[in-house]
């Protein structure tokens, strides 16, 4: 199971399995909860209060649903109880620390990157993602806003918020990184006015990633990057003063140039950062981002990054996220054998979540059939491994 995922109850529990509340009680089912009624029968689609006085929601299974966006509007955080004050109907802000407890195992989606993604998006991706286990998608996008893209965001990100999927809207800024001037920097302004303008009304659940993934050419002009990133903050908090915006480092996003970063002057106190490591997959030969078997020193290199993160964390009092790693390398036709890229898979989540950092993993394509809409049979188990409520190894 996900490691986080009964830690918070825990302390309600005693010696035994099941514990009484009110005049029911919770029955432990796997990795999860019911709630066991009175007169015997499961509490379905309704809230319980505990004897802390915290309110836990049911689902239609019965099932103690955590990291949800309830029918009724308001949120449960990971131990599932409901996050007091936080967005219902869409109208509070959500503090950075909030968010990224409920963000989860996500996964980057391009249905809006491409136009043939745009072609065979569907609402029953949203549903088959939340119901194995993704909590958050990254929709990707590197085109213009056109009245026809915009009109695809708007039906991708109402069905996201709609089945309780958290929805991060992320720009790829092409020209920007592959000539970084003022001219381009301009471009990447507007094209977030645009889209801040556009979804100013929508949840605080939605958030907005400025840039997917620094460029050589960009790395070379660090100062560039920060330059964009403080005039677009300023844009973008014309009309979007206490939505969550993510910025992210140079050289593809490293941790290890998370320190680089200059915090905006109108961060407003709802900022986060972005930071990747193994993007496109482990490498059994490159030394920066080696893993064969799993050795000590392959395990450090993991460790090494996200404490790069933790620390940066700790200094500047903002959040981060892994915006992208991938468990094999699939950019490259993928030497990796389905087992050796669920024993890295799994030191990965397991490394991730121990230090409380969420993640979403690259790409949606490697598991998902989008023209038929169904999973991949071949990488279930795998899947399973990230996203579904199974013991990690």
């Amino acid at each position: 199971m996900k490691k986080w995922r009964l830690t918070a109850l825990s302390f309600i529990c005693t010696a035994a399995m099941a514990f009484p509340v009110q005049a029911g009680t919770w029955i432990p089912e796997g990795d999860t909860w019911k709630y066991q009624q009175e007169d015997g029968t499961l509490a379905v689609n309704r809230w319980i209060q505990d004897t802390d006085g915290r309110w836990y929601y049911l689902d239609q299974n019965g099932v103690m649903v955590r990291n949800y966006i309830t029918p009724d509007g308001y949120v449960t955080g990971r131990d599932g109880a409901y996050i007091t004050g936080m967005w219902q109907d869409g109208d509070s802000p959500v503090t950075p620390w909030d968010y990224q407890q409920l963000l989860g195992r996500g996964m980057d989606v391009d249905w809006s990157k491409t136009k043939e993604g745009r072609k065979w998006y569907q609402a029953k991706a949203v549903e088959d993602f939340k119901a194995a286990g993704v909590d958050h998608v990254r929709i990707r996008v590197k085109d213009d806003l056109t009245p026809d893209i915009l009109s695809s965001l708007n039906r991708q990100i109402e069905d996201c918020l709609s089945r309780g999927m958290i929805p991060i809207l992320a720009y790829q800024a092409d020209e920007f990184k592959n000539n970084p001037c003022q001219e381009t920097i301009d471009k990447v302004t507007g094209w977030w006015r645009t889209a801040a303008e556009h979804f100013q009304t929508k949840s605080h659940m939605l958030t907005f990633d400025l840039m997917i993934e620094s460029s050589d050419e960009l790395n070379k002009q660090p100062e560039m990057l920060n330059q964009m990133i403080e005039q677009t903050v300023t844009a973008i908090r014309q009309s979007n003063p206490d939505r969550i915006l993510i910025m992210s480092p140079r050289l593809r996003s490293d941790p290890m140039y998370l320190s680089e970063l200059n915090i905006p002057t109108m961060a407003n106190g709802y900022m986060m950062a972005e930071w990747h490591f193994y993007a496109s997959g482990p490498s059994k030969t490159n030394e920066r981002k080696k893993w064969t078997t799993g050795t000590d020193s392959e395990r450090n290199l993991i460790q090494e990054k996200i404490g790069y993160a933790l620390r940066w964390q700790e200094e500047t009092g903002i959040p981060t996220w892994v915006g992208a790693w991938m468990p094999g390398n699939y950019n490259d036709e993928n030497n990796y054998t389905l087992s050796e890229q669920m024993e890295f898979a799994s030191f990965m989540c397991s490394s991730l979540e121990a230090a409380g950092i969420p993640f979403a993993v690259n790409s949606d394509t490697k598991f998902y059939d989008r023209e038929n809409g169904v999973w991949l049979e071949a990488m279930a188990p795998l899947r399973q491994l990230i996203w579904a409520d199974q013991p990690l190894t």
